[in-house]
């Protein structure tokens, strides 16, 4: 068989599961933002999150209420339910919302910068039945203090990393944000986030969103998104080896060559087919990456679960994605116009095609800063 047939049948079954999937809309995950508010100003930060009062979040009865209603309505154990911010440590009832959530079946999972996160702090996490805590590590101390903004905070993450790991809460996953200069030093990430004790590694480029946004020293150029994908190759087959799983993030669909290299799972944006998300303002949304635009509702005035059933068809249906570069595209069957956090609305295409930059011939060192990819 050619591999042009392999990949054929390769890009109609996936297709096929995805089509399945959307219709099926199985919920798996609730991404529950509690606050805004945030111990750290960090350069990239898509939510331009702050130490504001006024971003501090729903009311605990309000989350109660909404997570009392969602339990009502689906099978809670099914779902992960993922608190995040802002830095969601900084929320004074944490615990109670946690303790709460956990008391009506659904599983718990965390991200956070770390800075908060003692060896106490870990404890009655676990306490609370924590799964999966996501913390940031971007790079060696000088670049993680610098995207960090904050001296220090490289330190605070590789304690948070250990203080999970000694609590034995089973995933501690380190989260890595590659810039033009942390990229050539992935492999000393790597080897800090197995020196700390993170049984789970994953590494994505960071968007043109928020304070990101036209940032040249934050976004890395088309070399710079092939090179990382092709040293995420390298390090995860170390990984298989060393005890770590590292995973590409699912950003953008690469081409069957590259998939399996970097990935558990081949690309597939869930956003709004398996995960939901509750934002700090009430509005009832799908990845927590996404622009305003995309809410679907508020818990002010909608109930969740009719939302989940009734709307969200912006995520289900994407034929609206095949405009500008994606308009004839091979690969839109799979891809499906790449990841929602990508998508450009001003030029109605995404931001940069990952298929395309992995599928390129002649990709050279210093071209211009990614933004859009011709044809």
């Amino acid at each position: 068989m050619s591999f042009s047939i392999h990949s054929f049948l390769k890009d109609l079954r996936w297709s096929f599961y995805q089509e399945l999937e959307s219709q099926v809309h199985d919920l798996r995950y609730l991404f529950l933002e509690v606050t805004r508010r945030c111990n750290l100003q960090c350069r990239h930060c898509g939510s331009d999150c702050g130490r504001d009062d006024s971003q501090g979040g729903l009311p605990l009865e309000t989350l109660q209420r909404v997570l009392l209603s969602v339990a009502e309505r689906f099978d809670a154990k099914r779902i992960m339910l993922v608190i995040t911010g802002g830095e969601p440590t900084v929320r004074p009832d944490l615990i109670e919302i946690l303790s709460f959530a956990r008391s009506l079946g659904f599983r718990l999972g965390m991200v956070t910068n770390g800075i908060s996160l003692d060896s106490l702090m870990a404890k009655r996490l676990a306490g609370a039945g924590m799964e999966s805590v996501v913390v940031s590590l971007d790079g060696p101390k000088e670049c993680h203090d610098w995207l960090r903004a904050r001296e220090g905070a490289f330190e605070r993450a590789c304690r948070a990393i250990t203080a999970m790991r000694r609590e034995s809460i089973p995933v501690v996953e380190g989260i890595t944000c590659v810039t033009p200069k942390s990229l050539s030093r992935l492999a000393e990430t790597y080897e800090i986030a197995l020196r700390t004790g993170c049984n789970h590694w994953r590494v994505f480029n960071i968007f043109p969103a928020g304070r990101a946004k036209g940032d040249p020293e934050l976004l890395l150029t088309e070399q710079g998104i092939h090179d990382l994908v092709v040293e995420m190759a390298r390090l995860r087959e170390k990984g298989k080896r060393e005890g770590l799983i590292v995973n590409l993030s699912e950003e953008g669909y690469l081409g069957w060559n590259w998939e399996k290299k970097v990935r558990d799972v081949p690309y597939f944006c869930r956003a709004g087919v398996n995960i939901a998300g509750i934002m700090a303002d009430g509005s009832i949304a799908a990845c927590p990456n996404l622009p305003p635009w995309m809410s679907q509702g508020t818990v002010f005035e909608d109930d969740f679960a009719d939302v989940w059933e009734r709307r969200y068809e912006l995520f289900r249906d994407r034929r609206w994605t095949k405009k500008g570069d994606c308009a004839d595209c091979s690969e839109w069957r799979v891809c499906r116009g790449n990841s929602l956090h990508l998508w450009d609305p001003d030029n109605d295409q995404p931001y940069w095609c990952h298929y395309k930059i992995m599928n390129k011939k002649g990709v050279k060192k210093g071209v211009k800063k990614v933004s859009k990819i011709s044809n």
